[in-house]
């Protein structure tokens, strides 16, 4: 084509503001994981028991259907903090497994494929590129954990006539609870996806990295005949402080059986952990940004 032929106009549209920079990966990334029919078959498997304790909630608050059910208003149906304690820690393992399964797709392909430097050798920091990949997982996560528990603690604040105010408490621990709980489940697959290259060892490592440290923890348990090994359990911490914020430690047989270690001792090792694993994504992005003259 001829030089004068050509017709060259600058893109006259509208600029995306830097500081949602990130979410392109975000949104690309979303993309991807919903052609998966598998992946949308397990993720709507995760909201499936929401269903179960929203119809719990219904019947507990609906005496025609309780008359029907032949049930007795009581003790076998009501709800209170335990109620969400064991809401939470039901749908926290559900967000392990989904953890598990999309995690490792978020790193490692940019590595395989060699696009990790091509991102960061451009105006994208690696701040940005984590927050993309992060927002990722806290959202889906978000899905099957703290977003439904408010859903059904409203839900029952409206059927129930005077439940809601003094309840309201719950909230907070629902929401930081879940929060410590995601960050840490995102941020320890993130940095395992981006030292292994292949999505099956990825997604084993992520599995094992809560299984063997637990283990390690019994054993220095059994050897040592003390407690602290259990700070290498990180389930068994998360249970111990979604149990002390919602004043229900007898849930899991009682201050007597309860896990002796203090509870912000807990809040420190999780906290901890994320940090260590932040540290450790960090390294090895550093590794494989390009430097920008």
């Amino acid at each position: 084509m001829a030089v004068y032929k050509r017709r060259y106009n600058p893109y006259s549209g509208a600029l995306t503001p830097a500081w949602s920079r990130f979410y392109v990966l975000t949104r690309f990334a979303f993309s991807d994981l919903f052609k998966s029919r598998v992946f949308v078959i397990f993720f709507i498997l995760a909201l499936v028991p929401t269903l179960g304790f929203a119809a719990y909630i219904f019947v507990a608050n609906n005496k025609t259907v309780q008359l029907l059910l032949q049930i007795r208003m009581g003790d076998v149906l009501t709800v209170d903090s335990q109620y969400f304690l064991v809401f939470l820690f039901s749908q926290s393992w559900l967000a392990f497994l989904l953890n598990c399964w999309v995690g490792p797709t978020l790193v490692s392909p940019d590595l395989t494929n060699g696009a990790l430097p091509l991102f960061l050798s451009r105006p994208f920091s690696r701040a940005e590129y984590v927050l993309g990949k992060l927002a990722v997982l806290g959202v889906l996560l978000s899905c099957v954990t703290w977003i439904p528990a408010l859903i059904l603690f409203f839900l029952q604040g409206g059927l129930a006539s005077g439940w809601l105010w003094p309840h309201l408490w719950m909230v907070v621990p629902i929401i930081f609870c879940s929060f410590i709980w995601i960050l840490m489940l995102s941020l320890i697959s993130l940095s395992v996806s981006a030292w292994m290259k292949l999505r099956i060892v990825a997604t084993g490592v992520t599995f094992i990295s809560f299984i063997v440290p637990a283990a390690i923890g019994a054993i220095f348990n059994a050897i040592m005949h003390t407690y602290w090994g259990d700070l290498l359990n990180f389930p068994q911490l998360f249970q111990n402080i979604i149990a002390a914020a919602f004043h229900a430690e007898e849930r899991f047989g009682g201050p007597s059986s309860f896990n002796k270690i203090p509870i912000p001792m807990d809040w420190a090792m999780l906290v901890f952990v994320c940090v260590f694993a932040l540290f450790v994504l960090n390294t090895r992005l550093r590794a494989r940004e390009v430097v920008r003259g």
